[in-house]
């Protein structure tokens, strides 16, 4: 099963954005926990995210989206983006390799709470892809499809 390499706006390897819960479970088999999100003031706003504990990956489902794949997150050194495993790297190191795929300008937000003191959030919005550090270092990669505007996905093919 190839699901290592980080593909902006397509998935993780054979895992495609648009792939259906089905198609899903048949590549990774049954998630280890599943979490259901829903925000009561708006309709078709349910979530579902599948998480898979060996693997270290989260991937979302959205009913607005016809439960099809959206988001993917991964936690493990070994997926690489463009070829370069990032997770566990410094921050300066990841602006070094992140500067160098031109992703477009990053925003970076500190997401620091009594929780986790020192996180923050690298985003690539063009890219629609996401870099979670916690004291200093990148422990999260997490991204989805690309849009053709603000309302409408551009699923892979």
């Amino acid at each position: 099963m190839d699901i290592q390499d980080i593909k902006i706006g397509e998935g993780l390897g054979e895992l495609k954005f648009g792939m259906t819960r089905e198609q899903v479970s048949a590549i990774l088999g049954q998630p280890d926990d599943v979490d259901q999100y829903s925000d009561p003031d708006l309709e078709d706003d349910s979530s579902e995210s599948w998480h898979y504990d060996e693997l270290e990956i989260s991937l979302s489902y959205d009913e607005d989206a016809e439960w099809k794949l959206v988001t993917i997150a991964v936690s493990a050194p070994k997926y690489k983006l463009n070829g370069k495993e990032l997770i566990g790297l410094e921050g300066d190191d990841v602006m070094k390799v992140l500067e160098s795929l031109n992703l477009g300008s990053p925003e970076t937000e500190d997401w620091s709470s009594e929780e986790v003191p020192d996180q923050k959030l690298i985003s690539f919005t063009d890219a629609q892809i996401n870099f979670w550090l916690v004291d200093g270092e990148l422990t999260d990669i997490q991204w989805g499809p690309l849009f053709i505007d603000e309302d409408t996905i551009k699923w892979p093919s």
